[in-house]
């Protein structure tokens, strides 16, 4: 037989080879569909909850114990070749799971990410959000720029509160901000109040959640009375709303 031959007897059976071996892999990945395709809705539907719960309680530092365990698996199916057995264990264990998970209270999960701070913040001042964190067009000038914070509208010498307890690292005159309160928290968090029109505190001052530092004004490059807050994270802008408590409406 010559070399042509013998080349072209080869590639027939490393064809007919690889054939085969196709037919066994889709006959196993249909097995598999069907598999998991038994399985109720709801029971799918709940395992995919489970992995974006598993995503923000391991984001929110949450105490070790079943979001431990949760992660984990969560972990495991990306980097484990997980059997099919392991799946359908997870799985029977899920409604025991989901009533643990939806016995957590989440609200104050980002809020301690980030200020690893247990205690909730308080509003500074109660009154309308009049811009928000964000891209906004420039008031004075063409084009956009960044807000670093809120603004607060409140009448002219109400009395603005500390958010958590703190140091008062700063008291000083901004072109932009006027007089400006900056206090530090602790763990890289600080918070700014600006626009005011007096402060209470001066620099190395402690202050206690829900004490005065200050009263709402328009000093600076204001255009009427409102409070300028900013929370910092490591010198970092963070959007205070995502760290507020939710504004109660109605009486």
């Amino acid at each position: 037989m010559s070399w042509r031959g013998d080349l072209r007897e080869r590639i027939v059976a490393t064809g007919r080879a690889g054939s085969a071996l196709g037919r066994r892999i889709r006959s196993r990945a249909q097995r598999e569909v069907a598999s998991v395709r038994s399985l109720p809705l709801w029971v799918r539907q709940t395992m995919a909850c489970a992995f974006i719960f598993a995503l923000i309680l391991g984001a929110s530092k949450a105490d070790r114990g079943l979001a431990v365990r949760v992660a984990d698996f969560a972990r495991n199916a990306v980097t484990a070749d997980l059997t099919w057995e392991e799946v359908k264990e997870f799985a029977t264990g899920l409604p025991e799971k989901v009533r643990s998970l939806a016995a957590l209270d989440l609200r104050d999960f980002w809020s301690r990410a980030v200020t690893a701070n247990k205690e909730e913040m308080a509003w500074p001042v109660m009154g309308e959000i009049t811009s928000y964190f964000g891209w906004r067009p420039n008031p004075d000038s063409p084009g956009m720029s960044l807000h670093q914070g809120i603004d607060i509208a409140a009448p002219k010498g109400t009395k603005v509160a500390a958010v958590l307890d703190g140091v008062v690292s700063s008291v000083r005159q901004s072109p932009q901000f006027g007089l400006v309160v900056e206090i530090d928290h602790g763990g890289g968090i600080s918070t700014v109040y600006g626009h005011l029109d007096t402060a209470l505190v001066q620099e190395g001052d402690k202050l206690h959640r829900g004490d005065y530092l200050g009263t709402v004004g328009d000093s600076g490059n204001a255009t009427g009375s409102h409070l300028h807050f900013e929370v910092r994270k490591d010198g970092i802008e963070v959007d205070p709303m995502t760290l507020l408590p939710p504004l109660v409406k109605g009486p």
